[in-house]
């Protein structure tokens, strides 16, 4: 299939009935947001009669069963059974099967998001007429997803990467693919920004768009940033620590928002007597103006009170970043936070399996703690991060930080 020749498509819908879906959202979702693809739902009860999904008998199935899916250039069906080789979806003639099967060991998402992210991978294969595909999940909108967790960083993401805008770019040449390009950026950008909130995307959102009062910065110098991470992320920390203030400089992001950096660690500190973490605290993180929370796979060692003993925090970078997030406390850092994007490979016979398993754990409790505080981010390389870092840096920056007379 090639997006030159499409005309106006005309797409139906087709949901299985072992999925909760809200078809009237979904229908109006879709004819408020976009122009050149045409949508509708099939609102009869529908029933994919095996128990596996297989191609192309499934398929000849469902055509057998509802003959009048041939007037539509596309039709996508959705269901939440699995198919035999465990793909997300196949495509037969104009008919497309994407699978839910085991959704919620994947994402916490609802269908609905699902549905629309489904709908922006198809369509951006078809506008691409290269078959390319990221072997690695890199949360860019071509990833194969041979590890479907990574769908969950998809939706959040629903991004291309620079590499596949420029590839794609160049190919859209005549005016109707010009079009549903539009059309899909439109779904993709509304997919990122309820997702990265944890929301169905049928949902309104009310984005608090001032949540921090501007203030002064705490030092005459320029911003001072902390880097806050557990011990798992070496390579990120380095690449930060070492890189994140020249870059800024170098790269002009210095000169677009009026401020020098400073970035800093504990690894800037002295050698004193104390309770790390307290040290830590008083000298780093109340002499901030930025926390940058960085975690891979674990959230780190617990902290606790020097006087009773009882646990404080999850860990010290929680402890940081928490602090950031306190709204009670007036002159508190801004807080931003980036996780890696895919879970630990464990092997089965690893001494160490059930550690990294309840590390896992810890760090996925913790961000569902922190997902209606604020906008976190996947990263899936050191330079990526530092990249992703650097932009929202000036953003942050620019929104939140007075400018010198």
């Amino acid at each position: 299939m090639n997006a030159n020749n499409y005309h106006k498509m005309n797409i139906l819908l087709l949901f299985d009935n072992n999925l909760d879906i809200n078809k009237e959202g979904l229908d109006k979702f879709l004819k408020e947001n976009l122009n050149e693809l045409g949508f509708a739902i099939y609102n009869h009860v529908f029933e994919i009669k095996t128990n596996l999904i297989s191609k192309p008998e499934t398929f000849k199935q469902v055509h057998s069963e509802l003959p009048d899916l041939s007037k539509f250039d596309r039709v996508f069906c959705f269901t939440g059974k699995q198919y035999d080789d465990n793909y997300f979806f196949h495509e037969y003639g104009n008919l497309t099967i994407f699978s839910f099967a085991y959704w919620a060991s994947l994402t916490n998402f609802p269908f609905e998001n699902g549905v629309i992210y489904f709908i922006t991978n198809y369509i951006a294969l078809d506008l691409d007429s290269s078959d390319f595909r990221h072997r690695q999940t890199t949360g860019c909108i071509y990833d194969f997803l041979d590890d479907k967790r990574g769908i969950d960083d998809g939706m959040r993401q629903a991004r291309f990467c620079s590499n596949c805008l420029e590839r794609v770019s160049s190919t859209i040449l005549d005016d109707k693919s010009k079009e549903i390009f539009k059309d899909l950026k439109v779904l993709m950008n509304l997919l990122s920004e309820t997702s990265k909130w944890n929301q169905n995307i049928l949902k309104k959102i009310d984005l608090p768009v001032k949540l921090i009062q501007k203030r002064k910065t705490k030092s005459e110098q320029g911003i001072n940033i902390v880097i806050a991470s557990p011990g798992d992320t070496e390579s990120e920390r380095k690449i930060l620590l070492e890189s994140l203030e020249s870059k800024f400089r170098i790269d002009r992001h210095e000169d677009h928002c009026g401020f020098r950096i400073m970035v800093n660690g504990w690894e800037q500190l002295a050698s004193q007597v104390g309770y790390p973490q307290d040290v830590i605290n008083k000298r780093l993180i109340e002499e901030s103006d930025f926390v940058v929370a960085i975690f891979k796979h674990k959230l780190g060692t617990p902290t606790k009170d020097v006087v009773t003993g009882k646990p404080r925090a999850e860990s010290g970078t929680v402890e940081e970043l928490l602090q950031a997030l306190d709204g009670s406390k007036r002159n508190h850092p801004i807080g931003m936070a980036y996780f890696y994007s895919t879970a630990p490979i464990i092997s089965l016979d690893s001494p160490d399996k059930e550690k990294i398993e309840k590390d896992w754990m810890r760090l996925k409790e913790f961000k569902k703690i922190i997902q209606e505080k604020m906008i976190y981010k996947p990263y899936t390389e050191p330079v990526e991060l530092l990249g992703m870092v650097l932009k929202d840096l000036e953003q942050n920056i620019i929104n939140y930080i007075e400018k010198k007379h």
